[in-house]
């Protein structure tokens, strides 16, 4: 016997195991879809899913109020929609079709009409400067949008800045012409524009999301196979297989081999699924230089099949399989970023991350997918990183088998 015969042993074990099937497969594909029909790029597709919803309380009902919004309206990236009273604006930010509430005040025209170019640059107490409240205007947001909140509020106030600043530029002699250029040259574009735009057909637009949605479940997934692998033994140790392999005439390490193949070629072929779906399904790109992705997953696996190794070694019942790989399974992916882009993580987390498989997976995902040249040094350091995990887990595993078939 050698470790060949366990894994062909394993995998036909593995094969009829239906309920594993459904957890490494079938589940994480259904995570994505349900995610694809949320943002609505999958069945139920909305144009206006990638904008961000502004709901406009025009108290001022003037000339330079209305074509405020009109401009705003006027951005691709922003769905504008005028309400009657704050009431209602807020009774939209509630039920979720805004993300953002605009009041224009009373006093917004008369504001606007004493604005000069100098008080536009004024960095002290100009607009630029003390923000929108300077103009009768207000931006409300979700308390719970944080930082979300702040970013659409400085979206709104630049938009808000680059409406005021040509009227102020048509007081001053000096930039009263320039305007004039400017918005001639505005016009001249917008026709050549339009132009090319009835003569060209219109590019698809690739969903953002997808790029960091279906790296992160699948580095998550990737690791349920830990319980997968914990169960299996354990149902060998209730049985009395797995003393039967070590009284054969085989080493620990080609045992430990032959039982962990099946699950790291189960976990390999679960990761290119994922990303094979999210590319036919989603249209998500694979990068500049897809081949990079395979190394990426070929040592992600490794590590999380040696993980899987270790727990198996440490837990002694189904119900230790379920609390300790479940809580491995989300502490880790909450830690590292499978959840939220790593990106918006504090220093410190970010830091802490490290410690964690997932973290430099997610690294070379993001390398891979996002960056238009891949560096080969970050996927090397990444890619070395999850094998060092290997390593660890893997060995910290083989210790702890023979100690306890020894004991």
């Amino acid at each position: 016997m050698s470790a060949w015969h366990i894994t062909i042993k394993d995998l036909l074990l593995l094969s009829r195991d239906k309920r594993a099937l459904v957890l490494l497969l079938v589940l994480p594909l259904m995570f994505i879809s349900i995610v694809g029909m949320s943002t609505g790029q999958l069945l139920t597709r909305d144009e206006n899913s990638e904008r961000f919803k502004i709901v406009v309380v025009d108290q001022n009902n003037s000339d330079t109020s209305r074509d405020l919004v009109t401009e705003l309206a006027k951005k691709p990236e922003l769905l504008i929609r005028s309400v009657s009273s704050k009431e209602s604006a807020d009774d939209l930010v509630r039920s979720g079709d805004a993300s953002l509430i605009l009041v224009v005040g009373p006093k917004f025209e008369e504001l606007v009409d004493e604005i000069s170019v100098s008080d536009i640059f004024n960095s002290k107490d100009g607009p630029a400067a003390a923000g929108l409240a300077s103009l009768d205007l207000e931006v409300v947001t979700k308390p719970n949008s944080a930082g979300i909140g702040r970013l659409l509020e400085g979206v709104v106030r630049s938009q808000v800045i680059g409406f005021i600043a040509p009227i102020a530029a048509r007081k001053n002699p000096v930039t009263r012409a320039w305007v004039r250029s400017r918005e001639a040259g505005e016009e001249a574009t917008s026709i050549i524009a339009s132009t090319a735009q009835t003569q060209d057909k219109p590019v698809s637009k690739q969903n953002a999301v997808y790029l960091w949605v279906v790296p992160g479940f699948t580095v998550m997934f990737a690791f349920f196979v830990i319980s997968i692998m914990a169960r299996s033994f354990i149902i060998e140790r209730d049985q009395g297989t797995l003393r039967r392999l070590l009284v054969a005439p085989i080493g620990t390490v080609p045992v430990l081999l032959g039982k962990t193949i099946p699950f790291y070629l189960t976990s390999v072929l679960q990761c290119s699924l994922l990303f094979l779906c999210g590319r036919l399904m989603f249209g998500m790109p694979w990068g500049a230089q897809p081949a990079y992705l395979i190394p990426v997953i070929l040592c992600t696996s490794a590590a999380a099949t040696s993980l899987g190794l270790l727990l198996a070694t440490v837990v002694h019942t189904d119900q230790q399989v379920s609390s300790y790989g479940t809580t491995l399974i989300l502490m880790f992916s909450s830690i590292s970023g499978c959840f939220f882009p790593r990106e918006f993580f504090p220093k410190m987390m970010r830091q802490i991350s490290l410690f964690t498989p997932h973290a430099w997976s997610l690294r070379a995902f993001d390398a891979v997918l996002t960056q238009p040249i891949v560096d080969p040094q970050l996927i090397s350091s990444c890619c070395g990183m999850l094998l060092v995990f290997t390593v660890i887990f893997f060995t910290a595993g083989w210790w702890r088998f023979r100690a306890t078939a020894n004991g």
